[in-house]
């Protein structure tokens, strides 16, 4: 199967004068594109299964960069700019790349670690100025190497790696390709930063259905988003549904006829309300709700909205995540937990972590998901997480994560951290228990956390407490903490 699929993905590269890019008056077309994947096939035709390090932004060059080094037979790793720079660092050490590709400036101590590990710091733009293009031979793929690695976030306070496949997330790609209308011409949205797997849908659905990637750059793209949809065309739009909740703040009562042909969500519940704004004010057809882990594949479940959904399912108040995708195999464990099976399942976690997540059982290995579910007639839905893990703002996030990092911010013993909505907005609130009459600087400590975690994981807000209630078992009880300063926030 890999064979083919980076045959066929190859061949999507050779379509010439036909637009690859676009972002407002900025285009290339794919033969820019392949000039650019060939440049970085040269440099990589040497190399073989080895790391390589894509730390950019939505440079048109980063896009090239990716297919060179998986069509090369090297694995890809994303690593963003925006992420906390002792986060990346971990990242950097966690992978051991042979190379890193950036299209900006590489942060300091990720420079200097990488010139005593004698890894590689090459420019993209220097790679297309100086590197002559190679036509490509495709090596013989086995679909058990490792064609990428994502970090999540992980309990010990350092991400986790999860490596894929190529046997892994082609699955998920080809589903896409036989279930969902796309059409030659398409453009696809990017809304979200490569290090976060919904990339994988579109960065490969785009040339192979002989598309166009239209990015969101700049701010201004992020805050008014039907703009950027309406000029850049945009047809095939993906994103968590919050993204849809901000342009249903801006413009609640516009009716519009967006160029949205296809609507592709994931990463965090999907309210109806939403899918009723899409259908009525947006008048998009195929509205499609999607569901599934970094562990799995990028997506395991999907659900095509369609008429009698709101009525359907309105005691829920939320679409379901469907049926489970060809290849993926779902039952339900203990207490209602999701566990998931199938040829997307991850062969584990870098350096061996989280192994307690997965076991064998009659010759297939299965993935405990912590996400609590229920069938309801022919579809599931999921019900929220068994453990402190959960989705903030369509990221994965372990509470445990953030709970580590606000003690070791505040130089505390204990911070019990969880997500709750005010004014209809995800807040992240952080509860700390400390000596009395402390106080301290709430912005010089969310200074302090950006050093280390993602933007999103720092704490919106922050509570003292002198104590915290324990259950019986002894261990701090969070649903009476939460229960206690609600109030407050």
């Amino acid at each position: 199967m890999p064979q083919q699929f980076y045959q066929k993905l190859l061949d999507s590269l050779s379509a010439g004068n036909a637009v690859a890019f676009r972002h407002f008056d900025t285009t290339f077309t794919y033969a820019d594109m392949n000039n650019v994947v060939q440049k970085t096939y040269g440099y990589l035709e040497k190399e073989s299964r080895e790391k390589v390090i894509v730390f950019s932004s939505k440079s048109f060059e980063s896009y090239g960069a990716i297919f060179g080094i998986l069509l090369s037979g090297n694995t890809w790793v994303p690593m963003s700019p925006t992420l906390a720079p002792n986060r990346n660092l971990d990242i950097v050490k966690m992978t051991s790349p042979k190379v890193i590709f950036a299209d900006t400036d590489i942060p300091e101590a990720i420079a200097a670690y990488a010139d005593e590990q004698n890894i590689k710091i090459v420019s993209l733009a220097s790679l297309c100025d100086a590197q002559s293009p190679r036509e490509i031979t495709l090596p013989d793929f086995d679909g058990s190497d490792i064609a990428y690695i994502m970090f999540t976030s992980g309990s010990t306070g350092t991400p986790k790696g999860v490596p894929m496949t190529h046997d892994n997330y082609i699955n998920f790609v080809n589903n896409c390709l036989a279930i969902l209308p796309f059409k030659k011409g398409d453009v696809f949205s990017d809304a979200h930063d490569f290090a976060f797997d919904i990339s994988v849908f579109y960065l490969f659905c785009f040339p192979l259905v002989g598309g166009a990637i239209s990015p969101l750059i700049k701010d201004a793209d992020r805050f008014f988003p039907l703009n950027f949809i309406e000029k850049n065309e945009v047809t095939v739009w993906s994103s968590v549904p919050s993204v849809i909740n901000r342009i249903i703040s801006l413009r609640p009562d516009m009716i519009t006829q967006s160029p949205i042909r296809i609507m592709f969500l994931c990463g965090e519940p999907f309210p109806l309300g939403v899918l009723d704004y899409c259908w009525r004010n947006l008048n998009i057809e195929n509205v499609y709700n999607f569901y599934g882990l970094t562990e799995t594949g990028v997506e395991n479940f999907y659900h095509h909205c369609v008429d009698g959904d709101l009525e359907r399912f309105a005691p829920f108040g939320f679409v379901p995540i469907g049926k489970t995708l060809p290849g993926n195999v779902a039952d339900i464990g203990e207490n209602n937990e999701l566990v998931l099976s199938g040829c997307q399942l991850t062969p584990g976690y870098l350096a061996g972590v989280g192994t307690d997540r997965f076991y064998e059982q009659e010759g297939a290995r299965y993935f405990l998901t912590g996400d609590i579910v229920e069938k309801f007639e022919d579809v599931w839905f999921c019900k929220g997480r068994m453990d402190t893990q959960i989705k903030l703002h369509g990221y994965r996030v372990e509470l445990m994560d953030v709970e580590v990092n606000v003690k070791h911010a505040l130089n505390v013993r204990e911070a019990i951290c969880f997500v709750t909505e005010k004014n209809s907005r995800q807040i992240l609130v952080a509860v700390v228990s400390e000596e009395p009459g402390r106080e301290f600087d709430v912005e010089s400590i969310k200074k302090q956390m950006s050093q280390d975690v993602p933007e999103y994981m720092v704490p919106d807000v922050f509570l003292t407490r002198d104590s915290f209630p324990v259950n019986q078992n002894g261990k701090i009880d969070r649903k009476q903490v939460r229960s206690l300063v609600t109030d407050k926030i």
